[in-house]
């Protein structure tokens, strides 16, 4: 049975049930709610103890966690190391042992490339020591007479394309005083300015050095850091495209060694003097001009000058580039083969003048033909006389 719990019902009170009325019911659904109300209470405060439990045990577990995994890295690095350290040993072991072994065969090779040239030698002195001796002497008096006349040529060769360094003491009408070299009376310019020579004077000195260029290398056999084609006044040059072909890889490749005509600069894109159709090398008339000199000595005023007449001067500065280095190869390839040295203070061209003084003086040609040859001379006598006291 249920307890009879207190009231203010007597109705309530007196039948021993549950409320009935609606107060007695209202007052125990007050009672209920409160006592719910407190136990949600005290379970959310249960909650957020259990939360911040759990937080703190989390917090726990990732610090232990993070502390087993750097364990775990460091023993992995220690044994890491420790084979490393093994590897190292062996490598060095083994890089000894065969340092040894290739000391060994080095030896062994040593020892016998030394018998074999011995026996070459005693082969040589025993079976060819005549053929040797013949075919040195022909080599040297070949190459004597090649000398000479390979001399006489460019003696000719000088005398058709004469140069010379010249200083001028008073300034010319021009403008121009100092040092200048020149090719037959005609000054090169200094440096890399096309200004620093007339227009005519300009374009007939690059011109001669072109043909004078060319036969050099041909006449000499020299190699040709960069093709060229003479034309007078009007001489271009380039880089060649390959070893196999000639031409230049492109248009904006090839530039002149000239300045053309004002009144031809200013004409349009389509007959502009870079056009290789063109039958006068991409020039309207090929007669000069009688007009005052446009380019004076001063340098060159890239302000006032139109866009065209920029690149023009930019791309005959290259040409006079490509033209000095085309001279200062073909001049060391030949100083070296000489056995010389270049001449250091000399300008591009006067080190290039006195080579071809060089090679057109008999005399001096043969003086150092007889020092290069002085060791294969002296090597060869010693060899026929070992070989004829061995003969007595």
């Amino acid at each position: 049975m249920m307890s009879k719990k207190a009231s203010n019902c007597a109705i309530c009170d007196n039948s021993n049930r549950a409320s009935i009325c609606a107060v007695c019911v209202n007052y125990r659904l007050n009672e209920y709610n409160s006592l719910l109300k407190s136990l949600k209470n005290h379970r959310d405060l249960l909650y957020s103890k259990l939360n911040e439990l759990i937080a703190a045990k989390g917090k726990a577990d990732d610090q232990l966690n993070w502390r087993v995994r750097q364990s775990e890295k460091l023993t992995n690095l220690k044994e890491k190391l420790r084979r490393s350290k093994e590897q190292l040993a062996q490598g060095k072991v083994k890089i000894e042992r065969v340092s040894h072994e290739l000391k060994v065969k080095y030896g062994v090779l040593k020892s016998a490339r030394g018998t074999l040239e011995k026996n070459r030698v005693e082969k040589l002195e025993k079976f060819y020591p005549n053929l040797i001796c013949t075919q040195s002497l022909g080599h040297m008096a070949i190459t004597s007479e090649r000398l000479h006349k390979q001399s006489v040529v460019i003696k000719q060769i000088c005398k058709l394309f004469p140069q010379r360094r010249v200083h001028l003491d008073e300034e010319r009408r021009d403008g121009s005083s100092g040092q200048y070299d020149l090719i037959c009376s005609a000054r090169l310019p200094r440096g890399l300015d096309p200004h620093s020579v007339p227009t005519e004077e300009l374009a007939a000195s690059l011109g001669y050095m072109v043909q004078l260029l060319n036969l050099v290398v041909h006449n000499l056999a020299a190699p040709a850091l960069h093709n060229s084609g003479f034309a007078g006044s009007c001489s271009r040059i380039w880089q060649r495209d390959s070893y196999w072909d000639a031409r230049p890889s492109s248009r904006s490749n090839e530039y002149p060694l000239f300045i053309p005509r004002q009144n031809y600069c200013s004409t349009c894109g389509d007959n502009s003097w870079t056009d290789k159709s063109s039958s006068n090398f991409g020039v309207a008339s090929m007669e000069s001009e009688r007009r005052p000199h446009l380019d004076s000595i001063n340098s060159f005023n890239y302000s006032s000058a139109s866009p065209h007449t920029v690149e023009t001067h930019k791309d005959l500065q290259k040409g006079i580039s490509l033209l000095k280095k085309s001279v200062a190869c073909v001049t060391t390839y030949c100083y070296n083969s000489l056995c010389l040295d270049v001449p250091t203070e000399s300008s591009t061209f006067e080190a290039f003048s006195k080579l071809l003084a060089t090679l057109s003086s008999t005399r001096e040609v043969r003086s150092v033909f007889s020092l290069k040859m002085a060791c294969s001379r002296y090597n060869l006598l010693c060899f026929l006389l070992i070989y004829e006291l061995d003969f007595i």
